[in-house]
Protein backbone atom coordinates (compact mmCIF):
# COMPACT_ATOMS: atom_id res chain seq x y z
CA UNK A 1 0.00 0.00 0.00
CA UNK A 2 1.75 3.13 -1.03
CA UNK A 3 0.30 5.13 1.97
CA UNK A 4 3.17 7.49 1.66
CA UNK A 5 1.70 8.55 -1.78
CA UNK A 6 -1.51 9.89 -0.69
CA UNK A 7 -1.68 12.96 1.34
CA UNK A 8 -4.48 12.82 4.17
CA UNK A 9 -6.09 16.39 5.05
CA UNK A 10 -5.70 17.42 8.99
CA UNK A 11 -8.67 20.07 8.40
CA UNK A 12 -12.48 19.43 8.51
CA UNK A 13 -12.93 20.79 5.14
CA UNK A 14 -10.01 18.51 3.19
CA UNK A 15 -11.07 15.25 5.06
CA UNK A 16 -14.79 15.78 3.93
CA UNK A 17 -13.38 16.92 0.82
CA UNK A 18 -11.16 13.55 0.88
CA UNK A 19 -14.12 11.31 1.55
CA UNK A 20 -15.98 12.71 -0.77
CA UNK A 21 -13.60 11.81 -3.84
CA UNK A 22 -13.46 8.18 -1.91
CA UNK A 23 -16.99 7.76 -1.95
CA UNK A 24 -17.86 9.00 -5.59
CA UNK A 25 -15.02 6.73 -6.65
CA UNK A 26 -16.19 3.12 -4.80
CA UNK A 27 -19.93 4.06 -6.73
CA UNK A 28 -17.85 4.97 -9.91
CA UNK A 29 -16.01 1.98 -9.45
CA UNK A 30 -18.82 -0.18 -9.16
CA UNK A 31 -21.25 1.06 -11.75
CA UNK A 32 -18.65 1.78 -14.75
CA UNK A 33 -15.43 -0.28 -13.42
CA UNK A 34 -12.04 0.56 -12.77
CA UNK A 35 -11.10 1.06 -16.37
CA UNK A 36 -13.86 2.36 -17.18
CA UNK A 37 -13.48 5.23 -14.81
CA UNK A 38 -11.62 8.64 -15.58
CA UNK A 39 -10.33 10.66 -13.31
CA UNK A 40 -12.02 13.65 -14.96
CA UNK A 41 -15.27 11.28 -14.21
CA UNK A 42 -14.37 11.24 -10.59
CA UNK A 43 -13.94 14.80 -10.56
CA UNK A 44 -16.85 15.94 -12.34
CA UNK A 45 -19.51 13.57 -10.62
CA UNK A 46 -17.59 15.15 -6.68
CA UNK A 47 -18.28 18.30 -8.12
CA UNK A 48 -14.72 19.50 -7.41
CA UNK A 49 -11.58 20.58 -9.53
CA UNK A 50 -8.77 18.46 -11.09
CA UNK A 51 -5.97 20.03 -8.99
CA UNK A 52 -8.23 19.06 -5.85
CA UNK A 53 -8.10 15.17 -6.93
CA UNK A 54 -4.47 15.51 -7.88
CA UNK A 55 -3.47 17.17 -4.22
CA UNK A 56 -4.63 13.90 -2.40
CA UNK A 57 -4.23 11.40 -4.78
CA UNK A 58 -1.48 10.52 -7.70
CA UNK A 59 -2.93 8.69 -9.58
CA UNK A 60 -6.17 6.50 -9.58
CA UNK A 61 -4.14 3.16 -9.29
CA UNK A 62 -3.28 5.03 -5.68
CA UNK A 63 -6.65 5.51 -5.05
CA UNK A 64 -8.18 1.92 -6.15
CA UNK A 65 -5.30 1.17 -3.28
CA UNK A 66 -6.42 3.25 -0.69
CA UNK A 67 -10.30 2.03 -1.47
CA UNK A 68 -9.58 -1.75 -1.05
CA UNK A 69 -7.16 -1.65 2.23
CA UNK A 70 -9.69 0.64 3.94
CA UNK A 71 -12.29 -2.36 2.98
CA UNK A 72 -9.47 -5.10 3.98
CA UNK A 73 -9.18 -2.86 7.26
CA UNK A 74 -12.86 -2.46 7.82
CA UNK A 75 -13.54 -6.21 7.54
CA UNK A 76 -10.84 -7.38 9.91
CA UNK A 77 -11.92 -5.58 12.09
CA UNK A 78 -15.44 -6.00 12.46
CA UNK A 79 -14.71 -10.08 12.45
CA UNK A 80 -12.66 -9.50 15.16
CA UNK A 81 -15.22 -7.67 16.95
CA UNK A 82 -17.16 -10.06 17.05
CA UNK A 83 -15.55 -13.24 16.70
CA UNK A 84 -13.92 -12.03 20.17
CA UNK A 85 -17.10 -12.59 22.25
CA UNK A 86 -17.55 -16.09 21.36
CA UNK A 87 -15.37 -19.12 22.27
CA UNK A 88 -14.03 -21.81 20.28
CA UNK A 89 -12.55 -22.12 16.87
CA UNK A 90 -16.48 -23.64 15.55
CA UNK A 91 -18.19 -20.77 17.29
CA UNK A 92 -15.24 -18.11 16.02
CA UNK A 93 -15.42 -19.69 12.19
CA UNK A 94 -19.41 -19.01 12.28
CA UNK A 95 -19.43 -15.78 13.47
CA UNK A 96 -16.66 -14.61 11.25
CA UNK A 97 -19.04 -15.83 8.13
CA UNK A 98 -22.14 -14.33 9.26
CA UNK A 99 -20.22 -11.20 9.73
CA UNK A 100 -18.10 -10.31 6.21
CA UNK A 101 -21.38 -11.20 4.59
CA UNK A 102 -23.35 -9.25 7.06
CA UNK A 103 -20.67 -6.42 5.69
CA UNK A 104 -21.00 -7.48 2.31
CA UNK A 105 -24.85 -6.71 2.24
CA UNK A 106 -24.38 -3.32 3.91
CA UNK A 107 -21.09 -2.59 1.04
CA UNK A 108 -22.37 -4.03 -2.44
CA UNK A 109 -19.71 -2.26 -4.01
CA UNK A 110 -17.26 -4.59 -1.70
CA UNK A 111 -17.20 -7.47 -3.67
CA UNK A 112 -17.00 -5.95 -7.15
CA UNK A 113 -14.15 -3.65 -6.27
CA UNK A 114 -12.37 -6.10 -4.47
CA UNK A 115 -12.33 -8.98 -6.83
CA UNK A 116 -11.77 -6.68 -9.79
CA UNK A 117 -7.99 -6.02 -8.54
CA UNK A 118 -7.27 -9.84 -10.11
CA UNK A 119 -7.94 -7.47 -13.60
CA UNK A 120 -6.32 -4.82 -12.32
CA UNK A 121 -2.93 -5.71 -10.81
CA UNK A 122 -2.69 -9.92 -9.51
CA UNK A 123 -0.43 -8.50 -7.67
CA UNK A 124 -2.99 -6.76 -5.10
CA UNK A 125 -5.40 -9.54 -5.70
CA UNK A 126 -3.22 -11.97 -4.66
CA UNK A 127 -1.66 -9.66 -1.41
CA UNK A 128 -4.87 -9.20 -0.54
CA UNK A 129 -6.28 -12.79 0.16
CA UNK A 130 -2.31 -13.96 1.10
CA UNK A 131 -2.60 -11.31 3.93
CA UNK A 132 -6.30 -13.01 5.05
CA UNK A 133 -5.07 -16.16 4.55
CA UNK A 134 -1.71 -15.57 6.75
CA UNK A 135 -4.03 -14.01 9.48
CA UNK A 136 -6.25 -16.49 9.27
CA UNK A 137 -3.68 -19.55 10.05
CA UNK A 138 -2.37 -17.94 13.25
CA UNK A 139 -5.77 -18.52 14.62
CA UNK A 140 -5.96 -21.75 13.02
CA UNK A 141 -2.60 -23.34 14.29
CA UNK A 142 -3.79 -21.90 18.14
CA UNK A 143 -7.18 -24.17 17.41
CA UNK A 144 -4.49 -26.94 16.75
CA UNK A 145 -2.39 -26.24 19.97
CA UNK A 146 -5.46 -26.07 22.12
CA UNK A 147 -6.96 -29.42 20.74
CA UNK A 148 -9.69 -27.94 18.77
CA UNK A 149 -8.68 -29.06 15.28
CA UNK A 150 -7.26 -32.15 13.47
CA UNK A 151 -3.30 -31.78 12.76
CA UNK A 152 -4.07 -29.96 9.03
CA UNK A 153 -2.87 -28.07 6.83
CA UNK A 154 -3.79 -24.59 7.77
CA UNK A 155 -2.95 -23.03 4.94
CA UNK A 156 -4.48 -25.28 2.88
CA UNK A 157 -7.94 -24.78 5.54
CA UNK A 158 -7.89 -20.79 5.47
CA UNK A 159 -8.22 -20.90 1.21
CA UNK A 160 -10.71 -23.48 1.94
CA UNK A 161 -12.65 -21.53 4.27
CA UNK A 162 -12.27 -17.99 2.63
CA UNK A 163 -13.54 -19.78 -0.40
CA UNK A 164 -16.76 -20.92 1.63
CA UNK A 165 -17.18 -17.82 2.72
CA UNK A 166 -17.09 -15.86 -0.20
CA UNK A 167 -19.10 -18.12 -2.42
CA UNK A 168 -21.81 -18.51 0.19
CA UNK A 169 -21.54 -14.46 0.28
CA UNK A 170 -21.81 -14.14 -3.51
CA UNK A 171 -24.80 -16.98 -2.99
CA UNK A 172 -26.96 -14.45 -1.06
CA UNK A 173 -25.80 -11.17 -2.18
CA UNK A 174 -26.60 -12.62 -6.01
CA UNK A 175 -29.63 -13.83 -5.16
CA UNK A 176 -28.48 -17.51 -6.38
CA UNK A 177 -30.72 -20.58 -5.71
CA UNK A 178 -33.22 -20.08 -3.49
CA UNK A 179 -34.09 -19.30 0.83
CA UNK A 180 -31.01 -16.48 0.57
CA UNK A 181 -33.31 -14.45 3.13
CA UNK A 182 -31.88 -15.43 6.58
CA UNK A 183 -28.16 -15.10 6.55
CA UNK A 184 -27.88 -16.81 10.14
CA UNK A 185 -30.04 -19.71 9.25
CA UNK A 186 -27.51 -20.11 5.94
CA UNK A 187 -24.36 -19.86 7.99
CA UNK A 188 -25.64 -22.45 10.20
CA UNK A 189 -26.16 -24.52 8.08
CA UNK A 190 -22.73 -24.37 6.32
CA UNK A 191 -21.18 -24.73 9.83
CA UNK A 192 -23.05 -27.78 10.54
CA UNK A 193 -21.79 -29.52 6.84
CA UNK A 194 -18.27 -28.11 7.98
CA UNK A 195 -18.53 -29.76 11.36
CA UNK A 196 -20.13 -33.52 9.42
CA UNK A 197 -18.52 -33.63 6.16
CA UNK A 198 -20.57 -34.27 3.17
CA UNK A 199 -19.20 -38.01 2.30
CA UNK A 200 -20.27 -41.21 4.26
Amino acid sequence: MHEQEIKIPTTRNGLATFQLIVDTTIDLFYKKGYHGTTINNITTAAGIGAGTFYLYFPNKLVLYRYILTQYQHEIRKRISEKVSRVEGRFEKEKEGIKTFIKFAIENPHAYNIIWESLYIDKTIFRNYYDSFAKRYERGLKKSIEDGEMHDVNTELVSYILMGVTNFIGLKILLDLGENNEDVDQIVDQVMNIIRSGIFK
